[in-house]
């Protein structure tokens, strides 16, 4: 059976992965000063001179008509088309993709409820099962996801706060000084507050702890793991590399891209450790 994935510009695809599926991304867009672009990687300077001015940045849906062509080419072209979409409660991404989706019998939409590098480790779960003869369906991805542990920390917050991507409480929090909030998506796809510490060494012994509590539970199954990175500067990913070495493995890095650094800045970083496959 021939298949292929749609993901959306959010979910990034590192640099060493070869997948043996068609994979398609639809961009969507990013306004600075309401001048509209693409989310691509060329645009990445432009965002970050646009942040570092306090210039008015925000993101939108991808564009309809090119949705409707690419779905309306590939459900030709493929036996199944599998689309992996952006959290629905951070995005409208999920409703476009459903609804141009919805009149074709072998295009399958998918809620990540998820972001970023955790949606990244679902699309290479999905990649290994389908080239393995597996039919993907929605308990997959909340199982893809299950197996996983996704820890966000933006030392800036003003820019999930102007977006309303997290609440009035989480916000105060990473306003306060030296407070920094550790965040995650929860199983409904919201930005969830885990706990919040003072200064960035202690994020990062936090991190540490809820990184080795998920180790303790894979090793209990016999499952070995992986880690991923998203970060924001070079200090932040050597501090990935350090939890990746104390597990002996070798970790992963993904960009953010210019979609979610118009939400998260760039003061942060995101970590993931997953249940190998």
């Amino acid at each position: 059976m021939k298949s292929a994935i749609v993901i959306d510009s959010t979910t990034k695809l590192r640099d060493d992965f070869r997948p043996n599926i068609d994979i398609y991304t639809v961009p969507v867009r990013v306004f600075i000063n309401d001048q509209e672009f693409d989310d691509t990687e060329e645009i990445t300077d432009k965002i970050l001179e646009a942040l570092n001015r306090g210039e008015k940045v925000e993101t939108s849906l991808p564009r309809v008509d090119l949705v409707e062509d690419l779905l309306g080419r590939l459900r030709k072209e493929y036996d199944v088309v599998y689309v992996l979409s952006i959290s629905s409660l951070l995005s409208g991404t999920y409703n476009l993709f459903y609804t141009i989706a919805n009149k074709y019998e072998n295009v399958f939409v998918f809620d990540s409820k998820t972001v970023s590098i955790q949606n990244t480790y679902v699309l290479e779960r999905m990649v290994n099962d389908i080239s393995l003869g597996k039919k993907i369906e929605e308990d997959d991805i909340i199982s893809y996801r299950d197996d996983s542990l996704f820890l966000i920390s933006v030392f800036d917050v003003t820019q999930l706060q102007r977006s309303g991507r997290i609440g009035k409480v989480t916000s105060l929090i990473g306003k306060m000084m030296h407070i920094k909030p550790i965040l995650t998506i929860a199983r409904n796809g919201e930005v969830q507050l885990v706990q919040k510490a003072i200064g960035i060494k202690k994020v990062k012994d936090i991190i540490r702890e809820k990184v080795q509590e998920f180790v303790e539970k894979a090793r209990q199954k016999n499952r070995g793991i992986r880690v991923y990175g998203a970060v924001g500067t070079e200090e932040y990913k050597d501090f990935v590399y350090e939890v990746a070495q104390m597990y002996d493995v070798k970790p992963y890095f993904v960009d953010i891209g210019p979609a979610v650094t118009t939400h998260v800045g760039t003061e942060g970083f995101g970590i993931l450790v997953g249940l190998d496959f």
